[in-house]
Parts: C-alpha cells; structure tokens; sequence
C-alpha cells in the first residue's frame, strides 16, 4: 500500500487544518517570509485538496 493513499478523507481534512493553523501560528519560526509563504501556502492548498475529497465522498 502506497504512503499517498488516503483511506479516510475527514480524517486527512483535520490533519490538513492542524496543519495549516500550526504554519499559521508559527510564522516566526521561518527564515524568511518568503519561506513562511510557501509553508503557508502549500498547507493552504493540502488543506482545500482534503476539503475537495470529503466533498466529493459526500456527493
């Protein structure tokens, strides 16, 4: 079984948005702004993808 297959899309959601907010929150922690704007907005993306996926479990 491969490490990038999701088996449960809520649960990789709420990982995503832990994710995101600890990026978030912690902007103090990167180098640079512009390191803190790529963490920032590859979290943002991993976290809209999760939300895109329960979406379309629930459809």
């Amino acid at each position: 079984m491969s490490a990038d297959v999701i088996l449960d899309p809520a649960a990789e959601l709420e990982r995503a948005t832990s994710d995101y907010l600890a990026v978030s929150r912690n902007s103090q922690l990167y180098g640079t702004t512009s390191e803190y704007e790529v963490a920032e907005r590859r979290a943002w993306d991993r976290m809209a993808e999760a939300a895109r996926a329960v979406e379309a479990a629930g459809a």
